[in-house]
């Protein structure tokens, strides 16, 4: 019986429950947040750096070099 079980055993099956559908919905529908994730991260990684660029221009300029998304634009 669930009585008997550890907390943290009880906690992740409510986790589970909770979120069940997005659960299944994960393994029928093939989007992910994934790359979305690693453009983020390649910002931050240059934003560590950024300290000597002279402006924002050549921050923004930088990152646009580094990460070649469509949805971003040199323009």
């Amino acid at each position: 019986s669930a009585a008997g079980m550890p907390e943290p055993i009880k906690k992740a099956n409510r986790t589970l429950k909770k979120h069940r559908a997005e659960i299944i919905n994960s393994f029928i529908f093939p989007y992910s947040n994934g790359p979305v994730e690693g453009t983020n991260n390649k910002i931050k990684a240059i934003k560590k750096t950024a300290y000597g660029f002279r402006n924002f221009d050549n921050f923004r300029l930088r990152i646009l070099l580094a990460v070649k998304n469509s949805f971003l634009s040199l323009n």
